[in-house]
């Protein structure tokens, strides 16, 4: 029988991001299942009509043995959403099959229980998906703690980001790629809030040595790039205003004598017009990955996530405790996004020590696969053992 597979979507269609918000980084989670199963087929996959079923629920009804739901950052502390909580579990009660969900995380800015809470919506879907799945998938010990918490739910299973165990091969180029000496290509880097000072300087840091610069959300920014690739002779684009910002250099003083700075217009228009990058395809990530990243640093998982899932190494800059949870649960090389901010810039690499994530990454698989046999999936094959 088939799996079927929906949420997140595997592939972004030309209108993003000027015309549709979302994150390119949440294909990379949404392929997880189609690269673990040849046999899984995503809802916008249209070839699941030629079985004979009208609608995708039901083809998952009566030709899938499970749904597999990726769920990324469904649940927030900060801002939660009732209705679109009440408005998923509606949509799920519509299939019959077993549910397995991949990657469910809680988005928050910090780590405190005691203050952690879910609105009764959050509540009813954890407690629906609960009842729907042998294990509830989460991605990390915070997440699993506060539904342990809030709605009494003791089938939680931590699993780290599904996405991590979906291309193994690459992992083993990975551990060739993660020495100093075979890192060959141009650093890659990524930003997530430009209202932080220290994402600032991460973005004028990255202009300044011509890293390539993976955007996976802002419309702003990918306008901005556009607009200077339309180019004709005509006037440059007026820069958005965090770019403008760091131009001004105006928070920059404190640490003047130990980085170099964006100093000119010209020198952001040249790097836009170079080093910009965003992508609709995982194909093509991981492709431009292979062939001309050397490693990945930043604050956005996912893009890190690509980077290692191309056989090429990254750092991860924490900023959040989703971040943070999901680094420390896979032992994932990381540094806070402060520390970074004081480091010096050919201190980057020096951070970049995957010793510890190789020396877990068998039991991870383990971990993963049992969850996988649990709710009744076929365990996934690697080279890795446990130590």
């Amino acid at each position: 029988m088939y799996i079927g597979v929906m949420n997140c979507l595997p592939e972004l269609p030309a209108k993003f991001p000027l015309e549709m918000r979302e994150n390119a980084g949440n294909m990379i989670h949404a392929n997880a299942p189609l690269e673990l199963y040849s046999y899984a087929v995503h809802s916008t996959d249209n070839s699941f009509k030629f079985s004979g079923e009208k609608s995708f629920r039901g083809f998952v009804n009566n030709k899938c043995s499970h749904l597999i739901v990726t769920l990324a950052n469904t649940l927030s502390l900060d801002k939660p959403d009732g209705e679109r909580y009440s408005r998923f579990k509606r949509a799920l009660e519509q299939y019959e099959v077993p549910i397995v969900v991949f990657g469910l995380g809680i988005q928050a800015k910090d780590s405190d229980l005691e203050q952690a809470s879910l609105c009764p919506e959050a509540v009813e879907l954890l407690q629906y998906l609960s009842h729907r799945a042998e294990a509830l998938g989460v991605r990390g010990e915070f997440t699993k703690r506060v539904i342990e918490k809030c709605c009494s739910v003791k089938n939680v299973f931590v699993t780290g980001c599904p996405s991590l165990f979906s291309r193994p091969e690459e992992l083993l180029k990975l551990q060739e790629n993660s020495k100093f000496e075979n890192m060959h290509g141009r650093p890659s880097f990524n930003v997530t809030n430009m209202a932080r000072k220290e994402e600032r300087l991460l973005l004028a840091r990255g202009i300044n040595s011509s890293h390539f610069l993976v955007e996976p959300v802002s419309k702003a920014m990918h306008m901005f790039h556009l607009k200077l690739m339309a180019g004709d002779n005509q006037e440059p684009p007026e820069l958005p205003r965090f770019l403008s910002r760091i131009l001004k250099n105006r928070y920059y003083r404190i640490v003047k004598n130990k980085y170099r700075i964006v100093d000119s217009a010209e020198k952001i228009y040249d790097f836009y017009q170079k080093y910009y990058r965003l992508f609709r395809s995982t194909k093509e990530w991981y492709t431009f990955n292979k062939e001309c990243v050397a490693y990945t640093y930043g604050t956005r998982f996912h893009v890190n996530m690509a980077s290692i899932l191309s056989g090429k190494p990254a750092l991860w800059l924490t900023h959040d405790a989703r971040t943070r949870e999901l680094v420390e649960f896979c032992h994932l090389p990381s540094i806070s996004l402060s520390e970074f901010a004081a480091s010096k810039e050919d201190e980057i690499v020096q951070h970049i020590d995957y010793s510890d994530f190789f020396n877990n990454i068998g039991g991870l698989f383990e971990n993963f696969n049992e969850y996988l046999s649990i709710n009744g999936l076929e365990k996934i094959k690697h080279e890795f053992t446990s130590h």
